[in-house]
């Protein structure tokens, strides 16, 4: 086993963490040494990608900033970054047996071209994680355009076509056997965790009323973006 025992959340924003799923994790990982990646983390960091993930803050769209974090963590540290909106039901060890370097996982091989998640594990300094750092560091902030294409799922698998690294895609059942638009698998494989997809679902509370006017206003300057984008032609509707 090349990755390390270093086990992480990233969790940002004013919505609460979803603690319960989180513990799953470190239940069942008790020899992985744990970092939870939180707010206090981020002010605190020195990242490369600090304007687009200050951008993303101010929209609100923290998957997109935590997609940034993902990257530039796993970079200088390694390890395995597990979803915060994600239970975990058994050891994740044995998925890194063969001695790959660097791993992400399908969202679902049947929908949405199969696209893949954003990196989930790696060694220290891989080069391919350099390669997704460097593309991005290059957006200006006011162009970025919804996370899944700008920073996640897309923008991931056109990186792996294009670059074709040594990476190691797990079967979408590993980690996402039940698919937020309800496909499920029914097969035999292992299953190591259930994908709860707490943003897509509004599965999230936000801790205050502070918390919650906070992203009304977020909110409204995401609005103002995304017409920016689109009167500028780069942005298209979902």
């Amino acid at each position: 086993m090349r990755i390390a025992k270093r086990l992480g959340h990233i969790w940002i924003g004013p919505k609460e963490a979803p603690v319960e799923w989180m513990r799953t994790w470190t239940d069942l990982h008790p020899d992985w040494e744990y970092t939870f990646y939180d707010n206090a983390w981020l002010a605190a960091a020195d990242l490369e990608t600090r304007p687009q993930i200050d951008e993303y803050i101010r929209r609100g769209w923290y998957h997109g900033a935590a997609d940034l974090m993902r990257y530039e963590i796993l970079y200088h540290h390694g390890g395995y970054l597990a979803g915060s909106d994600s239970v975990c039901i058994a050891p994740v060890d044995e998925l890194f047996e063969d001695e790959g370097t660097i791993y992400t996982v399908y969202e679902n091989e049947f929908l949405r071209g199969q696209m893949v998640a954003p990196i989930v594990a790696a060694v220290p300094h891989h080069p391919f994680l350099r390669l997704l750092i460097d593309d991005l560091k290059q957006v200006k902030p006011r162009d970025l355009d919804y996370p899944w294409r700008q920073t996640g799922n897309l923008f991931v698998s056109e990186m792996i076509e294009k670059h074709n690294p040594d990476i190691v895609i797990w079967p979408s059942y590993t980690l996402i056997p039940e698919h937020f638009t309800g496909r499920k698998y029914t097969g035999e494989g292992k299953v190591y965790a259930h994908q709860m997809f707490g943003e897509t679902t509004g599965r999230y509370k936000a801790a205050t009323w502070k918390a919650k006017l906070l992203e009304r206003q977020r909110a409204l300057y995401a609005s103002m973006a995304r017409k920016r984008l689109r009167a500028a032609g780069r942005l298209k509707k979902l």
